[in-house]
């Protein structure tokens, strides 16, 4: 399935995951499972709501799930075969069982009558008899007519199609970032000391920096909590959203700082929503606090300025 599906398809089958293929959805678009809400209806509208790049969120679902938008298999049709010789058979030796009871039935319940007269006369004539053979009694049967109903045509019920309008994404606004143009001011002509005729000395050109606004909210720390507990050198992921951030720009960073003491102690700059940390700064035991923010960078990746507030401040305790 090549092209993307459309918004309700991909929600119901976000809400069909397993809870297993969910976390990992989550952690390859860079999301804590636990912030997005406590049931799975509230984790896929957040999770949908804060992924303005559908395309990318249904990559990842096919990466966890290949078969999450093939269509189902096609059952084959079953198909029944009926024992046509037995059933033949069978029925032709009920046929002659039941031909067979009718013949002796209707020997037996044959009518027979014998009829015997006799005349006596006054005359002395000897008594005549007269005997008359056996008639057999013949039945004519009158066929009864079976009067069958003449079938009705009854109307078909009206029906009413009803049209379904599926929802359609909204438009997120991503902000957009306005640079400040630069005045370069004209060279003066100055007279020279020796010269007849006046010489142009050039002046140099200042470019300020671009101006650096804040256009994302602060990040929304995720792990380890605070005042976690760490020994020795163990290693551990610090994990952190922006919401309604997925992807930064080129040019944009996140800032993870640790203090000690309320002073920074480490910097680090990553374009990931997560750091893998192992041991103390400086291997020096004690409490720590980090925070993250965002921050844009030059192309030679120093810090220009900061373009989000910066998050809470968790504690870390290394021993």
């Amino acid at each position: 399935m090549s092209e993307t599906p459309d918004l309700k398809k991909l929600e119901q089958t976000l809400k069909h995951m397993t809870p297993e293929q969910f976390t990992a959805l989550c952690a390859e678009l860079g999301l804590d499972e636990d912030l997005l809400g406590k049931t799975r209806d509230e984790q896929t509208k957040t999770l949908l709501s804060m992924s303005p790049n559908l395309s990318r969120v249904v990559r990842v679902v096919r990466h966890v799930w290949p078969e999450a938008f093939e269509p189902p298999p096609v059952k084959p049709k079953r198909e029944i075969k009926l024992p046509i010789g037995p059933v033949v058979g069978f029925l032709g030796l009920i046929a002659i069982i039941a031909a067979g009871v009718w013949i002796v039935s209707s020997a037996l319940n044959a009518n027979s009558t014998e009829v015997v007269n006799y005349r006596v006369t006054s005359s002395p004539v000897p008594t005549q008899a007269l005997i008359i053979g056996l008639r057999t009694a013949t039945f004519t049967s009158t066929p009864t007519k079976t009067f069958t109903p003449t079938p009705t045509n009854t109307p078909d019920m009206p029906s009413t199609l009803t049209a379904t309008y599926a929802p359609t994404a909204t438009p997120t606004q991503t902000p957009t970032r306005t640079r400040t143009p630069t005045r370069t001011p004209r060279a003066s002509a100055t007279p020279g000391p020796t010269s007849d005729k006046p010489t142009r000395t050039p002046t140099a050109t200042f470019t300020p920096a671009p101006a650096v606004r804040m256009v994302y909210p602060a990040a929304i720390l995720s792990r380890p909590a605070s005042n976690t507990i760490v020994e020795g050198s163990k290693a551990f992921q610090m994990r952190w959203i922006v919401p309604g951030l997925s992807e930064l720009n080129p040019d944009e960073r996140y800032r993870v700082r640790l203090r000690l003491d309320q002073q920074v102690v480490f910097d680090y700059l990553t374009a990931n929503n997560w750091y893998d940390r192992s041991g103390a700064p400086n291997g020096a035991p004690g409490t720590y606090n980090w925070a993250v923010a965002v921050v844009k960078i030059d192309d030679a990746g120093n810090t220009l300025g900061v373009m989000s507030p910066e998050s809470e401040r968790w504690n870390i305790i290394w021993q």
